[in-house]
């Protein structure tokens, strides 16, 4: 299978081009960010939420990862919208409040998604694959429909990828990751930030349904990536650790 990519590092910097305050080249910095330091975090985030709730199944867990990362998402967006609202604030401050905001909202899918896998039993070390699950998954049906043809599949992919698929052939499938995310996501959040900078709380509602509207398109990829939770706990999963 050929994965068309960009020639260089450069051309992908190219998409640094400012949208509401965020560039390309700061995004791809916090994707690489949030990839190094979410994962050893993911763990213990994951076994806090079983000491928490000692006799919650895999899917109860993932119920309440979904919560808690809805309302993250949703309370970040509803602080940068309603910073419009401030008298003496206004609207350049709320668009530098959104750039904040959208970093935040990016860790929290990372991390979010990492955590799923944990669920079902994946830690998934190296980071080339981590690049992979993650980028595709927050992608949605576009990333989805990449990582099959990569696996060769129908159904569930984020296994195969996380365990499976040799690092040389993710290079490539990568590079198509990071400049179809840029763009999406400068262009989605570009829009989302101009929504939040909307006077008289407006924004704050802009920014709260928009950041949970997509949050809840990456559930639902995780649940097309991963397939329905185990029914049991894997051998691999965050044991709920003793305080």
């Amino acid at each position: 299978m050929t994965i068309s990519h960009t020639s260089s590092q450069d051309r992908d910097d190219e998409l640094a081009t400012k949208r509401g305050g965020l560039t390309g080249k700061m995004l791809k910095s916090a994707v690489e960010r949030a990839l190094r330091i979410q994962q050893p975090a993911v763990a213990s985030y994951v076994a806090k939420i079983r000491r928490d709730q000692p006799s919650a199944s895999p899917a109860e867990v993932i119920a309440t990862l979904d919560k808690l990362y809805l309302r993250a998402v949703g309370g970040t967006g509803a602080v940068a919208g309603g910073t419009a609202f401030i008298p003496g604030v206004g609207t350049v401050a709320s668009l530098a409040t959104a750039t904040v905001e959208a970093l935040a909202a990016l860790d929290a899918s990372v991390l979010y998604t990492l955590a799923v896998a944990e669920v079902h039993g994946l830690h998934i070390e190296d980071v080339e694959r981590r690049r992979a699950v993650v980028l595709a998954i927050v992608l949605g049906d576009g990333g989805g429909k990449l990582m099959r043809k990569v696996t060769g599949g129908t159904g569930q992919w984020a296994g195969e990828v996380a365990e499976m698929v040799p690092l040389p052939k993710l290079g490539p499938v990568n590079q198509t990751l990071v400049r179809w995310f840029l763009r999406r996501w400068l262009t989605r959040q570009g829009a989302l930030a101009f929504g939040r900078a909307l006077p008289f709380g407006a924004g704050a509602v802009i920014g709260a349904v928009g950041n949970v509207a997509v949050a809840k398109g990456v559930i639902r990829s995780t649940v097309d990536a991963f397939g329905p939770p185990p029914a049991e706990w894997p051998a691999t999963a965050p044991a709920a650790l003793e305080k």
